[in-house]
């Protein structure tokens, strides 16, 4: 069952906030302020969509490519506070299949 309330995170995890949906609009600005956090070194980066209700394929596109840079840099990744909706996109994407994604 999912929880409300995101984990707490561990020592060298960057969490990454959405701030609101990722659509076509706001995620060349999200997708900056992601790569400024993933500067820092860290061992894990997350991923929070809590603030988020839309993600479209631009979105998905960001969420792709923030894995892949994770991937590249040896960085574990998830994702948290997808809401149902989203769940069901990402299911769709097979995203759960190549990161952990947890439902709010």
């Amino acid at each position: 069952m999912a929880s409300n309330n995101p984990a707490p995170a561990a020592p060298g995890t960057i969490r990454i906030a959405a701030g609101g949906n990722l659509v076509a609009s706001t995620v060349e600005d999200r997708r900056r302020a992601a790569m400024e956090a993933l500067a820092t070194p860290c061992a894990e980066a997350v991923l929070d969509l809590a603030g988020a209700d839309v993600v479209d394929s631009l979105g998905i596109t960001l969420i792709l490519g923030l894995f892949k840079t994770c991937q590249q840099r040896k960085i574990a990744f998830r994702v948290e506070g997808a809401n149902p909706d989203l769940m069901r996109v990402f299911k769709l994407f097979s995203l759960p299949k190549l990161f952990p994604i947890q439902e709010r």
